[in-house]
């Protein structure tokens, strides 16, 4: 087994109706953020702590891989600007995971139809 495929191997296929769907939440939620960057805020804050409450490692995890990242850059913005990215990048890894999610509900549903 390769490396990758230990750390990827077992991670479901995304269909594409369902990347479809995520990048129009993307772009939602960009064109919120334009508008009303607190209530984007707000918004993955709440995925956040619902993370955290359900799925404890898991929302520990997200935040701790972000913040982590961000530390590189913490001397070079300004707070407004390490929150704004924190919450993009915040936002974009929930993405990933409301991919993964999906995709095996979808699994989950053809499994049962048999």
């Amino acid at each position: 087994m390769s490396d990758l495929e230990g750390k990827y191997g077992l991670l479901p296929q995304i269909p594409e109706h369902v990347i479809d769907e995520l990048r129009h939440e993307a772009e939602n939620f960009a064109n919120l953020f334009t508008h009303d960057p607190e209530e984007t805020k707000h918004s993955i804050r709440e995925e956040v702590e619902w993370l955290k409450e359900n799925k404890d490692f898991l929302g520990r995890t997200l935040e701790t891989s972000v913040d982590a990242a961000m530390e590189l850059y913490s001397d070079k913005l300004t707070h407004k600007q390490w929150m704004d990215l924190r919450t993009l990048l915040l936002k974009g890894v929930l993405l990933v995971l409301q991919s993964i999610n999906e995709a095996l509900k979808e699994k989950s549903n053809l499994t049962k139809g048999f």
